[in-house]
């Protein structure tokens, strides 16, 4: 069997996690954002919890400290994330549908939160591909996720008024 085939004997080198994130309904310029733009990005995630009625993962408050930093630097926006494990898995479809599962049920929690407090809705993906070098020239080989859906899949998205982002990495030993 080649390597670029699949298998069921080994696991994924591509890790993807989803996740549903609320946040302000506004246009900002930056990065780098402009004091005006950060007001715009602050809102309670308590309040959107409340009336999405789903337990976020991750919240945080513009101007809470930034542990990820390893400063005393402050968060400069909020943020508002539901989370599913990670999967390793190649077919991100499955990833986003795992997550649509989950959080289909709070569609008029979701709902309400944007209209009530001007925010929007989406799911991001982030997918993390593990690559190889070539033993003979170096070069990188890596297999990559299949991003493709179904249309049953993308009415759901519509009918839940999710955007939907993709952000990818691939990383190669040196």
């Amino acid at each position: 069997m080649m390597d670029d085939e699949c298998s069921t004997d080994f696991s994924p080198r591509c890790v993807q996690r989803a996740y549903l994130y609320l946040e302000r309904n506004v246009d900002v310029t930056g990065p780098p954002f402009t004091s005006s733009d950060l007001a715009l990005m602050s809102f309670d995630p308590d309040e959107v919890t409340r009336l999405v009625g789903l337990q976020p993962t991750t919240t945080w408050r513009s101007d809470d400290p930034d542990p990820v930093s390893g400063t005393s630097r402050l968060r400069r926006f909020s943020s508002w994330k539901y989370e599913q494990p990670e999967a390793h898995n190649y077919i991100t479809e499955e990833v986003v549908v795992s997550l649509l599962d989950a959080v289909e049920p709070y569609t008029e929690g979701i709902d309400t939160a944007c209209r009530t407090l001007g925010m929007r809705a989406g799911i991001m993906v982030v997918i993390t591909m593990h690559g190889d070098r070539n033993t003979d020239d170096g070069g990188p080989h890596v297999s990559t996720a299949a991003i493709t859906y179904t249309a049953q899949t993308l009415r759901r998205l519509v009918r839940l008024g999710l955007s939907l982002e993709h952000d990818q990495y691939v990383l190669l030993p040196d």
